[in-house]
């Protein structure tokens, strides 16, 4: 078997997950905005102004940020907003007027704008265009209704038919960050904020070597370093998978890994996890002396038989399989399977107790 570096494999297989993870996230995130959130989406990324667009090239749907510094008037009003007539420009530069839908909320900034821009009308001061109303929206074709109350407005203002004439065919409708974001819409928006953050902390943290704490921590009890580590597993004696065994530890190279010290088990069995509708789990389950309990989940019944074997191999005093005796004796008494295990190592043989002839796996249903 050729040489290895096992942590830098476990760095390779935790990058390789976070990353995976963290597009996943992303992808996530994008197809909730192209699939769930369209009109949000294109809420938020509308960078073209309105008022510098030819009306010739509105398009029901479309979004806007809608900034202007001139407003001539409002015509009509409901419970919800006003009808404003704001300067635009068609295709070829000629003057024209846009419907705008405003919210009650720029009542009053509309009033202070409107006030402006007949001052400048009069002086030609430029100097006097100082507010502004800033909002996105969308571009919507106009209400007949509207175009009625347009009309009176028109009469009342004697307006020749040139000026009407120059009013655009469709009218933009200012929509309100906070009404966005009080929107029903607003658990996708989250969801998807969140998503990204997490994709995004995931990739970054793929360069992280925080999980590896937990393995120096591990090592550290037996006065080791991940080099000493590095240096058993160069050559290591199996491999199942991202599970490695050496003559003293088995180690897993995963995004989560593991770490089992071979001469502190004291009770190992191959099992067999069976799933509704699914293929059975296969895991080598390993009990030590420190009370842990560490499963390594392996690819078929043969693998989790030969890397319990293995193990028990170089710990052949441990209790093999899962019978009622062998649990009997880690759960009821396992101070004098400890001592039977390490205090009568220098014994050749096996110790009755611990020889089972039924070494049978432990099947269990989920």
């Amino acid at each position: 078997m050729s040489q290895t570096s096992i942590i830098k494999k476990i760095n390779n297989a935790n990058r390789s997950a976070k990353i995976i993870g963290g597009l996943v996230c992303i992808v996530f995130a994008i197809l909730i905005a192209i699939g769930l959130l369209p009109q949000h989406t294109k809420y938020y990324l509308a960078s073209k102004n309105v008022f510098a667009t030819p009306t010739d090239s509105y398009k029901n749907d479309q979004f806007y940020r809608g900034k202007t510094y001139s407003i001539y008037d409002w015509f009509a009003e409901n419970s919800d907003g006003r009808f404003y007539l704001c300067p635009a420009e068609d295709e070829d530069g000629n003057d024209a007027y846009l419907i705008v839908y405003m919210p009650k909320k720029f009542e009053s900034k509309a009033d202070k704008v409107m006030e402006q821009t007949w001052e400048y009308l009069e002086t030609g001061d430029e100097s006097l265009l100082k507010e502004s109303i800033n909002c996105r929206g969308y571009i919507d074709d106009i209400n007949p209704k509207t175009m009625v109350y347009l009309n009176e407005y028109f009469d009342l203002a004697q307006a020749p038919a040139s000026v009407r004439n120059q009013v655009a065919d469709k009218m933009f409708v200012m929509v309100p960050m906070q009404k966005v974001l009080l929107s029903e819409a607003s658990l996708y928006i989250f969801l998807e904020l969140v998503l990204l953050v997490c994709g995004l902390g995931l990739i970054l943290m793929s360069f992280s070597k925080k999980h590896l704490k937990k393995i120096d921590s591990r090592l550290a009890r037996e006065s080791l370093t991940s080099s000493d580590l590095d240096a058993e597993f160069q050559t290591p004696l199996l491999q199942f998978g991202s599970i490695y065994v050496s003559d003293k530890h088995v180690v897993t190279a995963t995004m989560t890994p593991q770490i089992l010290t071979i001469a502190d088990v004291v009770w190992m069995y191959p099992n067999k996890v069976n799933q509704v509708n699914s293929k059975p789990i296969h895991q080598a389950v390993f009990f030590t002396k420190n009370h842990e309990c560490l499963r390594f989940v392996v690819k078929d019944e043969n693998q989790a038989e030969a890397l319990c074997r293995a193990v028990h191999e170089k710990q052949p005093r441990a209790l093999y399989g899962y019978v009622i005796e062998n649990s009997q004796m880690y759960y009821s008494n396992f101070d004098v399977l400890v001592d039977q295990v390490y205090n009568q190592a220098g014994s050749t043989e096996t110790p009755p107790e611990m020889n089972n002839a039924n070494e049978t796996d432990k099947e269990e249903q989920v």
